[in-house]
């Protein structure tokens, strides 16, 4: 199935790419195919009743969804930033989300990554909904509670990535 909101064939889009810290230093290294990742969709300006108007509002909405289904998948909101041809994206059973799956990923794709700066922060909240779909995880109140106390910080590519060792070891 192809996804929707890009109006030029094969143009170029920003897709968040959850992750734990090994994953991410594993992408940066070597890629990866088959990846979940989330971007604007037209389903996911739809569900969140965004204008077809400027993207930021929306690429924000798909970072923070990408956040919430990696603190349920990693523990730990840990967001890759990845600019990638519409031609490496498939619909997946996220769609509605603007979940979306990267058949393939090149490590200079990855322009910048998103995280807690502190995960302690996230840590009570990633027990409470590990495993979770992103709707059930989406819905529940202590994730609203730390969307709306907590933003996630802006790093660039070039900046360190957290320590393996420091991933929770609640991966589902």
């Amino acid at each position: 199935m192809a996804i929707s909101s890009s109006p030029v064939r094969d143009a170029h889009r920003l897709v968040f790419l959850p992750t734990d810290a090994r994953g991410a230093r594993q992408l940066l290294k070597e890629g990866g195919t088959d990846l979940q990742g989330f971007t604007v969709t037209d389903e996911l300006r739809s569900v969140l009743d965004l204008s077809s108007g400027g993207d930021e509002e929306a690429e924000r909405a798909a970072m923070v969804i990408g956040s919430i289904w990696g603190l349920a998948r990693f523990g730990r909101r840990l967001v890759l930033v990845a600019q990638v041809q519409d031609s490496v994206l498939a619909a997946n059973g996220e769609v509605d989300n603007g979940g979306v799956t990267v058949t393939r990923l090149e490590p200079s794709a990855i322009t910048a990554w998103f995280a807690d700066e502190d995960d302690a922060v996230s840590a009570p909240v990633a027990g409470a909904i590990a495993g979770m779909v992103i709707d059930d995880a989406w819905s529940d109140v202590a994730v609203q509670s730390l969307l709306a106390s907590h933003e996630l910080s802006w790093h660039d590519i070039t900046e360190e990535l957290p320590e393996e060792a420091s991933d929770p070891h609640t991966t589902v």
